[in-house]
């Protein structure tokens, strides 16, 4: 009897939990046409010292959670970002091309790894290591940038933007 009902949890709890982080890396999937992306994407990408080496990456859906927010220009020396503010929380989360190489020294110490292969890997966690906001360092295949994304919304929300992020066309 003990073990049936210790499956039982184990079920419920496996069908009540998110969806994983595909198995292939979200960004080899179809990219996403500039015309459906926030203008200020392409604007702060432009301006961007590091666009010959860090393609344009930008969520497809920033889920129901974000769905009231506004997407700004966010300030990442040498690189390009973009923030979206929702009524009362400024920089709710985002997405970003850090002016920094993706082969250079960053912090090592996530909690979560996902290994894609090939040069893909996201590496996430509560950000300085205690959270409560949720950053993400993400390595794509043929990039030469750290992209960050984050959300102050928790884990959840921020693996909802791992599996959405998208090239951009």
């Amino acid at each position: 009897m003990r073990a049936s009902l210790a499956l039982a949890v184990l079920l419920l709890t496996a069908c009540a939990s998110k969806p994983p982080l595909p198995a292939t890396a979200p960004w080899r999937g179809e990219p996403i046409p500039l015309a459906y992306v926030p203008a200020v994407y392409s604007l702060q990408w432009q301006k961007a010292e590091n666009r010959a080496t860090c393609a344009l990456i930008a969520p497809r859906s920033v889920g129901a959670e974000g769905e009231k927010a506004k997407p700004r220009a966010a300030t990442f020396s040498g690189g390009w970002g973009v923030a979206y503010d929702l009524p009362e929380l400024r920089s709710a989360f985002g997405v970003a091309g850090a002016g920094v190489s993706a082969g250079g020294d960053t912090y090592d110490q996530w909690p979560y790894v996902q290994d894609w292969g090939g040069g893909n890997r996201a590496e996430y966690g509560p950000e300085g290591g205690e959270g409560p906001n949720q950053l993400a360092y993400v390595r794509i295949a043929g990039q030469d940038c750290l992209y960050n994304v984050w959300s102050r919304l928790g884990r959840a929300h921020l693996e909802l933007l791992l599996r959405e992020l998208r090239l951009v066309r």
